[in-house]
């Protein structure tokens, strides 16, 4: 704000008063008017702004057959100030019940790396490229991978989302997510541990949680902190000699 700059220049304006025959009032107050209508606009309250896009995302009917089989939507959580955005590819089960991404086994996994990255689930902001669970046969287990029809579909709201937000770095989980925000599908071998960039705003892919829970390999584990670590010095955040040698 400009306010300390005014207090400066009025005390400055007393002592030029104190020495001169001026009327000391009219200078000051034409002064005072013209730093009150030059300061700083207050900053965009973020989750105010996400507010509208959240209710559009809740009565969307874009995909007929999602609609039908969605327990609800699920928008994103988290910190509308974040620095720090991940992107998922779609909500599963347990996030369908709880309207919140990245609440299962894999969300757990997330958080964890989240907390070891110095921050609270809270401090970060957590969605996905896909709002509504992809349909299954009734009765069939699991969750299957959203469609490129499907994902090109909802990702004006995420693209909302992230204008929004303006994260300085976004983190891509997975092959699905980087297909949803880039368009390709690609090897994570070729892909993750490098930055890309989305509209703009530095991109880091790594593995999705889900993977390092059907492979406990050390080495993988190793290869998505690193990547993590990556993120950190993106961020201009200190990093500890703990956090460089650990293992997820």
């Amino acid at each position: 704000m400009l306010r300390p700059a005014l207090d400066l220049v009025l005390s400055a304006l007393e002592d030029i008063e104190e020495n001169s025959n001026r009327p000391p009032l009219a200078s000051r107050v034409a002064l005072a008017r013209l730093f009150e209508s030059s300061s700083v606009a207050p900053e965009p309250n973020k989750s105010g702004l996400l507010d509208p896009v959240r209710e559009r995302v809740s009565i969307c009917t874009k995909c007929p057959h999602l609609v039908r089989t969605r327990t609800q939507t699920v928008f994103g959580v988290g910190n509308a100030d974040a620095d720090l955005m991940f992107v998922g590819e779609a909500p599963g089960a347990d996030e369908d019940a709880q309207g919140e991404p990245f609440v299962g086994r894999a969300g757990q996994l997330l958080t964890r790396i989240v907390e070891t990255m110095g921050f609270s689930r809270g401090d970060v902001y957590i969605a996905n490229v896909l709002k509504c669970r992809p349909d299954m046969p009734h009765g069939s287990p699991g969750n299957r991978a959203p469609t490129p029809v499907e994902m090109q579909t909802c990702l004006p709201y995420l693209r909302e989302q992230i204008d929004i937000i303006q994260p300085k770095v976004l983190v891509a989980l997975g092959a699905v997510a980087v297909e949803g925000l880039l368009g390709f599908r690609g090897t994570m071998r070729e892909l993750r541990g490098r930055w890309h960039s989305f509209n703009g705003t530095p991109l880091m892919i790594t593995y999705h949680p889900a993977y390092l829970l059907r492979n406990q390999s050390p080495s993988e584990k190793r290869k998505v902190w690193e990547d993590m670590l990556q993120v950190l010095e993106r961020l201009e955040c200190s990093i500890t000699d703990k956090q460089r040698n650990y293992f997820l």
